[in-house]
């Protein structure tokens, strides 16, 4: 048609093409104005239905009127060709603006706030797009953001119409059978159901998280990969590929990527406004106390995080920065093969904090690292890494190693948040309180946003007595984190640690709410209500968790409600199934110890104990006199009989935790043992006090022989809990 005349528009070159038509450039010789034409090819203008398709374009177009979406002139036919005429758009569309790497920050609002106002403009008017990708989204030369080829948008239906969710989609050609374009669809239309305003969101999450790191969420070689990545698979966090985005970015742009609709962001709007105001914070420099809008139940039931029960949380990848007139560095240049390990080690971490998953995620932090040993992303990530294993499999070499890692990533960039937390992690662990302190305030000024710089100012000041502080800190973590359920995770656990227990337990039923495959959640919260007494509660949650993953920590957990509920064969196999997870695993002789000595075999309970004391002494010379290991180690050997020793292993643990509600009824239990009624009271009126459950002294064989004692009865129905 080039160089031909159509109507009063002379057409001189062709522009593009689709599955909805030829797009040329022409002349306008009536107002003397260049325009675009779509011209419908004449193959498909017999059809009916691509005439229906074609005029239902024009009509939804000529019912938008917005500055971010092509404006349509006119409908018309000229000789029996079908064409619409709409301004002309000159620039790159989306595949040709986005570079290798992603969009700047500043870019990333330039683009992401007008394309979601056009979204938002276009819902107002009951219009859905159904093929939002980077090929409708144009940046002019003046850097208007203009959303074209609304071809397969549909009018939402009014809400007293009866939809058939089962029906099909409507053919796209002759090839396809679902509209849209498969790498940019919601699950919802490759499952064939009736697309809404949500699925444009979902389409809009994934041009955001490509626009911010240069690939996109959801990846295969085949389109049937394609489509099953999309309806499988979590993608990394956008701040965890890119440390240069902000984490409450990064967050939208999660949650516009949610699998199940209505745990997405349910407008356009929502996501504009949480743009915008993001992207005013960071041009003035100002924090406000704004969270994202977080859609109701129910939440898609997504396996993303911790396993161990004795690690409080992992230290998010997040960098904020607030633009006071400095620039942030720019993200270290990786090779594909970098950032692919990278992933890899992260998808690996979070399926859950097993051995195995976490040497899988060691081997490709390492691998990564022997491709580029200078960059001080790889170095901060890995540095992070070790440190979160000195809280499961203490280890001094890694320790060390860590050390020199953040060290050497510091040297190249003070500011860099995962290098920091990594140092102040190490602090924490090694009771170097001020030091975390200190780090954790740090990680606060350079990244205000960032909540695990909360997390660690907390855990710090609740480990230097100041709890009320810490906890202040906490909560303030978890609201920043929004649906991010660590910090959550972190507060729980030291509400629990400090016998908080019942608010222990509203935390952790608050993580299954947001993650019901949560392995801490269920663990954790199993574990508390195997402790007050809620068995039959307790099991399922961890019989689940046994399910999902070989986890130690809740075949342990489970072993006990067994045993409390006298089922001691079933509790002895399961302490074994323990042993089989995990040869090493500390607390299982301790465990198999008991169950035997409660079913009379005296003989097979004294070799466990035996054995659990050689447990506790090589982890002790791992990792350094600890109260944690120390206070059950003095139980073990009060059950052996050897009293001088259990007393000096608890006066030892009392130094280093005088007020562990734990520690306190462990000293309860040795003197029981030893006979020293008097200091045994002692010991249980200040556990209870601490918080420690009054039930576990009627449960527990070192109380056995008190339990009709009225002096015994008496502590435990006096004594207040807080």
């Amino acid at each position: 048609m080039i160089g031909q005349t159509l109507g009063h528009y002379r057409i001189s070159e062709k522009l593009g093409e689709g599955g909805m038509g030829e797009v040329y450039l022409a002349l306008d010789t009536e107002l003397d104005r260049r325009v675009a034409l779509k011209v419908l090819p004449q193959a498909v203008s017999n059809s009916d239905e691509s005439l229906r398709r074609f005029r239902s374009e024009a009509k939804t177009l000529a019912s938008l009127s917005h500055p971010n979406i092509v404006t349509i002139h006119s409908v018309e036919s000229v000789d029996g060709v079908q064409f619409l005429t709409m301004e002309l758009l000159e620039g790159k569309d989306l595949r040709d603006y986005i570079p290798r790497g992603g969009l700047s920050v500043p870019e990333l609002f330039k683009i992401g706030i007008p394309l979601a106002d056009a979204l938002a403009a276009a819902h107002e008017s009951n219009v859905i797009h159904r093929d939002l990708k980077p090929g409708n989204v144009i940046v002019t030369n003046k850097g208007q953001v203009k959303v074209v080829d609304f071809g397969l948008a549909k009018a939402i239906q009014d809400a007293d119409q009866t939809v058939d969710p089962r029906a099909p989609t409507e053919p796209l050609t002759e090839e396809g059978r679902i509209l849209g374009t498969v790498p940019y669809m919601a699950p919802e239309q490759l499952l064939g159901d009736e697309a809404d305003q949500r699925s444009d969101i979902f389409s809009l999450g994934i041009l955001l998280y490509e626009a911010a790191t240069g690939r996109r969420p959801f990846r295969g070689k085949t389109k049937a990969e394609i489509q099953s990545s999309i309806l499988r698979d979590i993608p990394v966090p956008v701040d965890q590929i890119k440390p240069s985005v902000p984490h409450h970015a990064a967050r939208i742009i999660s949650l516009c990527l949610e699998k199940d609709r209505e745990a997405r962001l349910q407008s356009a709007k929502d996501v504009r406004n949480e743009l915008t105001a993001l992207q005013q914070e960071i041009s003035t420099g100002t924090s406000g106390s704004r969270t994202v809008v977080i859609p109701p139940s129910p939440r898609p039931k997504i396996l993303r995080n911790l396993t161990a029960a004795a690690l409080i949380a992992i230290l998010g990848l997040t960098v904020w920065w607030i633009l006071d007139g400095r620039t942030p560095p720019e993200p270290p240049q990786m090779s594909p093969e970098v950032q692919e390990l990278l992933d890899q080690a992260e998808v690996h971490e979070l399926r859950g904090l097993t051995r195995e998953n976490l040497e899988e995620a060691e081997d490709r932090y390492r691998r990564a690292l022997q491709l580029e040993p200078d960059n001080p992303l790889i170095q901060g990530r890995l540095a992070r890494f070790l440190t979160e294993l000195q809280l499961i499999y203490p280890d001094a070499e890694q320790r060390e190693e860590a050390r020199e890692l953040a060290r050497s990533a510091l040297d190249q960039d003070p500011d860099q948040v995962e290098a920091l937390l990594a140092v102040g992690n190490l602090a924490l662990f090694d009771d170097e309180l001020e030091e975390a302190e200190r780090i954790g305030r740090k990680v606060i000024e350079v990244a205000p946003q960032n909540p695990f710089g909360y997390t660690l100012l907390g855990e710090a000041l609740v480990k230097m007595g100041e709890l009320d502080r810490g906890l202040e800190q906490l909560r303030k973590s978890v609201t920043l984190a929004g649906t991010d359920t660590r910090p959550r995770l972190a507060l729980a656990w030291v509400l629990w640690q400090q016998g908080r227990t019942n608010e222990a337990a509203v935390e952790y039923e608050q993580v299954l709410e947001y993650n019901p495959d949560s392995p801490s959640g269920l663990n954790n919260l199993g574990t508390i209500y195997g402790q007050q007494g809620r068995y039959l509660e307790a099991i399922p949650l961890l019989r689940r968790l046994l399910r999902i993953t070989d986890d130690a920590d809740a075949a342990y957990n489970l072993a006990n409600c067994y045993f409390y509920l006298d089922r001691l064969d079933d509790a002895i196999s399961t302490y074994e199934r323990v042993l089989e997870i995990d040869p090493e695993y500390l607390w299982a002789p301790h465990g198999l110890a008991e169950a035997h000595e409660k079913l009379g075999d005296r003989a097979r309970a004294e070799d466990f104990y035996r054995q659990a004391i050689q447990s506790y002494d090589r982890w002790l010379e791992q990792s350094g006199p600890e109260a944690a290991y120390l206070g059950p180690r003095a139980v073990c050997a009060a059950k052996l009989g050897r009293y001088q020793e259990s007393i000096e292993n608890l006066r030892e643990a009392e130094e280093l935790s005088s007020a562990s509600p734990t520690l306190l009824f462990q000293g309860a239990q040795i003197y029981a043992l030893a006979g020293d009624e008097t200091t045994m009271a002692d010991y249980i009126e200040r556990a209870i006090e601490a918080g420690y459950p009054r039930q576990e002294f009627e449960k527990d064989l070192a109380f056995a022989s008190y339990l009709d004692d009225p002096g015994f009865r008496h502590i435990l129905e006096s004594t207040d809990s807080p």
